[in-house]
């Protein structure tokens, strides 16, 4: 009786040790994991960039080659006819982009790099407008401009809500500032007019989002 009892309080204090030290170990590699984010130097965020860019770039042609025949409806007025369908194929497209580059959300809190820059905030736009057919239509500056005129309310609401919302990036408060920028930025890209309009509208412009 007296060895049993024994033996069960050895392996409870062994378990309790144990358990210690699992939490020290797990509290150590939090550790790392945070400071490993903050200590970035301008060079190796310089490297990152470069690589992550061009990262990107491929996998926005990956994007036009899957989406890039798709279709927009208009109404009379312009503006295009959204259905259920084209809401689920944005998503599922910049889920693609998304997991093609490998975003990673926590470095948009480690200074200026790529996942805050206008490039790549511009590219996610494009994403998820060349889904739905939008970014197809815009071929020369004046038909980006009259695209926006004309879609206002969809695409501010898009880009609000289903484009930047995924990367972690609320805006609502530049989005009218955002928009009247871009009407007057000369540029056939929808997704560029309108990141640069939103670098613009943070008040820093310079290349990159509320970094």
């Amino acid at each position: 009786m007296w060895i049993s009892v024994i033996a069960v309080t050895f392996v409870l204090s062994v378990v309790a040790t144990s358990g210690s030290m699992i939490i020290s170990a797990n509290e150590l590699i939090l550790d790392e994991t945070q400071n490993s984010e903050s200590n970035f130097s301008s060079e190796d965020l310089s490297v990152y960039y470069s690589e992550e860019k061009k990262n990107s770039e491929l996998a926005l042609e990956k994007i036009k080659e899957e989406y890039g025949d798709v279709q927009p409806k208009f109404n009379e007025n312009g503006e295009i006819l959204l259905t259920p369908e084209d809401e689920l194929r944005m998503e599922q497209a910049i889920n693609q982009y998304l997991a093609m580059i490998g975003f990673n959300p926590r470095m948009r809190g480690v200074g200026k790099n790529w996942w805050n820059s206008t490039g790549f905030v511009a590219g996610v736009i494009d994403v998820g407008l060349i889904a739905i057919g939008l970014w197809t239509t815009g071929g020369s500056v004046s038909a980006v401009r009259t695209l926006l005129r004309n879609n206002r309310t969809n695409i501010t609401r898009m880009v609000e809500r289903q484009i930047l919302a995924k990367i972690g990036i609320g805006v609502s408060g530049l989005l009218n500032s955002m928009f009247n920028i871009a009407l007057t930025i000369a540029s056939t890209s929808v997704g560029g007019v309108l990141a640069e309009g939103l670098d613009r509208a943070d008040g820093k412009n310079d290349n990159y989002i509320l970094a």
